[in-house]
């Protein structure tokens, strides 16, 4: 009998095979392991070396796949030791193939899309980044059966920009006027991106998808947030609810998963 997606994820998180490799991730990272990794049903489906678009250059980060997260962090040394954790659940996630033509350094890539984070990465090859993209898909598609109300009601989620790479910038997006030098520093506007001067910079605002605290915005941006905000307050005293409407959009959803094997990084394990 041919086992599916989530049943083959269900036995692999029950090995102990799995167990071992989470606890050995969970010792690499040691004090900068921010939560717990080895909880029941989790599976480690794939890792491997991607490059991440950083705000300065690109860089390689070193990526874990789970059933439910997606983790990276910087290589100290290679599976014995990273650093700077950083913990996405694939519920709030997204990812969206780039052609090779929009970079030409760089090849094989794809969009990560989620509220806290957005950026690029770059597999070394087509194939890796096929199989990184197949795995990641059919690990959303089995936690959008779970949890999720509808695989399109993650496109109504606040998703954070993509930053605009530091080299991308010599002058202020904003006012087109300051130059960047050691002096006038570059600072990134944390709701589109883009890279600003300090005085186009000034106000912060709670960005609730990304952060518990104010952050720094564009006076464009802020502008924009601050006049939704106060249409949203005036809404409140002038509105019905609609919320079960929007609800109801998404209750009926029927998407056919690909029966993978898992064989993406865990070679060893094959189930029949």
């Amino acid at each position: 009998m041919t086992l599916t997606f989530e049943e083959r994820l269900t036995r692999l998180a029950d090995t102990d095979l799995n167990i071992e490799r989470i606890r050995s991730i969970e010792k690499a990272f040691g004090s900068d392991n921010k939560k717990t990794l080895a909880i029941p049903g989790r599976a480690l489906v794939g890792e491997g070396v991607l490059i991440k678009e950083c705000r300065k250059k690109p860089k390689p980060r070193y990526f874990f796949l789970f059933n439910d997260i997606l983790v990276y962090a910087t290589i100290v040394i290679n599976k014995k030791k990273y650093i700077a954790q950083h913990i996405i659940p694939l519920k709030d996630v997204q990812i969206k193939s780039i052609n090779d033509s929009e970079n030409p350094k760089l090849k094989n890539g794809w969009l990560i899309m989620s509220p806290k984070k957005t950026f690029n990465v770059y597999a070394t090859t087509s194939k890796e980044k096929f199989e990184w993209m197949t795995h990641i898909s059919n690990c959303i598609e089995k936690i959008s059966n779970n949890e999720r109300k509808g695989y399109d009601q993650i496109k109504n989620l606040d998703i954070a920009p993509k930053w605009i790479p530091d080299k991308e910038a010599d002058t202020c997006m904003l006012c087109k006027a300051v130059k960047f030098t050691m002096v006038n520093r570059r600072h990134h506007c944390r709701y589109c991106g883009h890279v600003i001067c300090g005085d186009c910079s000034k106000n912060k605002f709670l960005i609730q998808s990304q952060s518990d605290e104010p952050l720094r915005v564009c006076n464009k941006c802020f502008e924009t947030l601050s006049s939704d905000q106060r249409i949203k307050i005036d809404n409140n005293f002038t509105s019905t609810d609609s919320s079960d409407e929007s609800d109801a959009e998404n209750e009926q959803f029927n998407h056919n998963s690909n029966d993978v094997k898992l064989n993406f990084i865990i070679q060893d394990l094959n189930f029949k």
